[in-house]
């Protein structure tokens, strides 16, 4: 097992240096801070996340890794989750910096010998960016296929996703995050619908010298979603904060 969540990260190393690549490493709060937190969540993740843009599009993918620490009945690596997406750009305008891309993406993972259901994801998505890349935001339009897994049947759905980052301060703060809105399997209601996901970052991006390609930033995750966790029966909203630091290749 040790391996299996080793070697996507060690992948990734080999071609940042063509390419955008940061670790993460993520403090759970817990319900010790928060009475809103899941249940019995993990302690860290280690997240590695990788982009590259190129003159067809773009390719970006992430690895989500769970780990419990000591005192738990299951501890150490528990549980990883990826997206892997590809955008094919073919319409792009030099004035407002926008384009239309399509946009194709598969999402999976395993979680304690399990399977997360696995989904394969297709559509249009729009582009923009400030002239100096500072502020960026994308809008992606999705059909979303869901593949039978040892849980839920395969289904046909739709996913929602804007997805924004902002660098402000002369570079020193980063806000960027996520959100999903998708038709699916809500957890111990035994039935399909809307599900919400969002995972906003803000971060404190340390400079060297020239205050220029910062490595190291320290920052914060909040983990909003509903009808999503595997949880309380009698809850649907969770709010999961974490601590985090970032170091970018």
């Amino acid at each position: 097992m040790k391996k299996f969540f080793l070697l996507p990260a060690m992948l990734l190393v080999a071609v940042a240096a063509h390419a955008q690549f940061n670790l993460q490493l993520h403090y759970d709060l817990g319900r010790a801070t928060n009475p809103d937190a899941e249940a019995g969540r993990q302690l860290f993740t280690v997240t590695a996340e990788y982009f590259k843009a190129d003159k067809l599009g773009s390719t970006y993918l992430f690895i989500d890794m769970d780990y419990r620490g000591k005192g738990d009945a299951n501890q150490g690596a528990i549980g990883a989750y990826w997206e892997m997406g590809r955008d094919f750009t073919f319409l792009k305008f030099k004035k407002p910096n926008h384009s239309l891309t399509a946009h194709i993406e598969y999402d999976g993972g395993l979680n304690n010998g399990s399977s997360f259901q696995q989904a394969a994801l297709l559509g249009p998505a729009w582009q923009w960016h400030s002239d100096n890349f500072s502020k960026t935001f994308t809008l992606q339009v999705l059909y979303k296929q869901f593949f039978k897994s040892q849980f839920n049947d395969a289904h046909a759905s739709f996913q929602l996703t804007p997805v924004w980052g902002v660098t402000f301060a002369e570079g020193l703060c980063t806000f960027s995050g996520f959100a999903d809105l998708w038709y699916g399997y809500r957890p111990y209601k035994a039935d399909k619908g809307l599900v919400f996901l969002t995972e906003p970052q803000f971060w404190f991006n340390v400079y060297g010298k020239d205050r220029q390609n910062n490595k190291l930033s320290v920052g914060t995750e909040w983990e909003i979603s509903n009808d999503f966790i595997w949880g309380d029966p009698d809850r649907s909203f969770y709010f999961n904060p974490t601590l985090a630091v970032k170091y970018t290749f």
